[in-house]
């Protein structure tokens, strides 16, 4: 039977550049407040929090772009479709580009109008205008500079992603302290700082490129491959929405805050915000993680390997989570300590992390969802939750409990939505499950069609004893599902030769396993094998009565592909 330790050791070794990568961009957000908050005042950091929900209009572009490109990239990989991949990378990036520039000519001519939308305060408004309109130029190298972050995982390039974001949020904090404590430019300096850090994040990705350490697969692109930029954005759209209520629910509750208890009420309110980007800093790293992967596997049709990562991805992020919500628990005071909150804002500041930090126990659940249901093709279910979790129910909830509850009632929407949200999605998937006869799974709606013909799914150590063992199991398997004794015996010399090979390739490296699955057509069998490695060199003549030799001999076709990190082989095997 199959185990988890391919699956497992590639995502593990995908998970910890996501998380530092992650890590990189909510350290800024968060360390940035308390600088702005500590060398300013707490006046100044809410100011950044209110001026929040423009850095989040970006990051729905480049989450359109970078997660739904980056997953139809894999895809294709998956697949075997190599070329299709490279045009869907390519006209993700041109299409980064242009809004880029789109969104530098408009939101520069509209900046007024956009600072007065986003701070209701108008004695605030001088200082806080000049710092939208250095976001605002920014853009042309957030966006661009995310969706290349996005697509490294899938490009088998996690590492490089992960340095490219360390550089880029360790100069913008660096200059934070220099733009503000030295050049005295308050909380446009912050602004300036994060800039500065982005060009130097793009001035990384050239300096790599031309050292030959990262490629970009760019192509020719021609006006039928917007269909390809459609259907990223069908599969981006769902964590893209999210963002946008992000944004949308943001501003709202901070004028809520506001009227309800004034720059007290945002100001605690900022501080929970920064709490979201402290936990968010695994999770995130747990999906960017996932997502790579996950499309591969769905582009092979691998349901198994589907469910061993969702098994380890859906633990990880619970362990991380409740931790957080066990400290925001205990230590509330330490948060607040850190934004140097006055003490006549702690009691308020106190509660309202305490009810705040719940909605950290489920939420987890709900984003992974989000990002799994378009993998599968379900992009209208991600995106109806993305509505629900970004802002279809925070804004109802949170105007009838304040109603109830006053400014309190705020943080118990937040916690009251994370709780309804969850149980919502896992009482769909039973009523999708069962209206579909059982075709669907409960938990994972993954499709039982395969159940219909025969499977065999396993992972094997690579020794010669058990590689003969594996064959001779393959053959009896295949007989006693009827099929023909030449085309199981031809199966079980394919098994064996491959197997054979991937171990003399892998000899010096400290690889021991190797993925393998079955599916038997009436006409055919198909065998997919999977393993972690240096890339074989299929294309190379072989040698006389080598394994490759006799593979070539045995098998109707051989597809090959290197993805993520990982040797993919499909052969079919067919009589005569």
């Amino acid at each position: 039977m199959r185990n988890g330790k391919i699956l497992n050791k590639k995502f593990f070794q995908f998970l910890l550049p996501a998380v530092l990568s992650s890590m990189a961009i909510s350290l800024n957000e968060f360390v940035d407040s308390i600088v702005v908050a500590n060398l300013i005042d707490s006046d100044a950091m809410s100011l950044v929090n209110i001026a929040s929900p423009l850095l989040i209009a970006f990051a729905v572009i480049f989450t359109l772009l970078g997660v739904g490109g980056s997953t139809i990239y894999a895809g294709f990989l998956g697949s075997h479709e190599e070329e299709k991949a490279d045009r869907a990378f390519s006209v993700t990036m041109f299409a980064g580009i242009l809004i880029s520039l789109a969104i530098l000519v408009l939101g520069s001519l509209f900046s007024g109008s956009i600072a007065a939308w986003m701070c209701k305060a108008p004695e605030y408004r001088p200082m806080f205008l000049p710092y939208c309109r250095v976001l605002i130029i920014s853009v042309i190298f957030i966006i661009p500079l995310q969706v290349i972050i996005h697509f490294l995982p899938a490009l088998g390039r996690p590492g490089i992603g992960t340095l490219i974001n360390v550089i880029a949020n360790v100069i913008n904090l660096l200059m934070d302290y220099v733009y503000i404590r030295f050049f005295s430019m308050g909380i446009t300096g912050a602004a300036w700082a994060t800039l500065t850090g982005y060009v130097a994040g793009f001035a990384a990705v050239f300096i790599l490129c031309a050292a030959k350490k990262m490629r970009l697969p760019f192509s020719k692109i021609s006006l039928r491959d917007t269909g390809l930029l459609a259907q990223a954005a069908s599969v981006g759209i769902g964590p893209a929405a999210n963002q946008i209520g992000y944004c949308i629910k943001i501003a709202f509750s901070n004028g809520l805050a506001l009227s309800l208890a004034g720059m007290a009420g945002v100001t605690i309110f900022s501080v929970c915000m920064q709490a979201v980007s402290m936990v968010s800093v695994f999770i995130s790293g747990v999906i960017d993680a996932m997502v790579p992967i996950g499309a591969s596997l769905y582009g092979q049709r691998d349901f198994s390997g589907i469910r061993i990562l969702l098994k380890t991805v859906t633990w990880i992020q619970f362990a991380s989570n409740m931790a957080f919500f066990l400290f925001f628990e205990l230590r509330p005071q330490g948060i607040l300590a850190l934004y140097n909150i006055q003490p006549d804002m702690a009691g308020l500041g106190t509660i309202g992390i305490r009810i705040f930090s719940i909605m950290f126990v489920f939420r987890g659940f709900t984003l992974i969802y989000m990002y799994y249901f378009p993998l599968i093709g379900r992009r209208t279910y991600a995106f109806l939750i993305s509505l629900v979790d970004g802002l279809i129910g925070i804004v109802p909830l949170a105007i009838i409990l304040t109603k109830l509850f006053g400014i309190n009632g705020l943080w118990m929407a937040y916690a009251l939505l994370s709780i309804l949200l969850l149980g919502a999605i896992l009482a769909a998937n039973f009523v999708i499950s069962a209206r579909s006869g059982g075709k669907y799974s409960r938990l994972l709606l993954l499709e039982n069609e395969e159940e219909k013909i025969p499977v065999y799914d396993c992972t094997i150590h690579m020794d010669p004893q058990q590689i003969s063992a594996l064959a001779e199991t393959i053959q009896n398997f295949c007989l006693q599902e009827k099929i023909e004794g030449p085309l199981a015996a031809l199966t079980a010399l394919s098994v064996e030769e491959m197997s054979m090979y991937t171990l003399e390739q892998s000899k010096g490296l400290g690889i021991d396993y190797l993925d393998m699955l079955m599916k038997i057509y009436p006409e055919y069998v198909l065998l997919d094998f999977r393993s972690i490695g240096r890339p074989f060199d299929v294309s190379a003549v072989p040698e006389e009565y080598s394994n490759m030799q006799v593979l070539r001999e045995v098998v109707s076709s051989m597809e090959y592909n290197y993805v993520l990190g990982m040797n993919q082989t499909r052969l079919r095997v067919k009589a005569g």
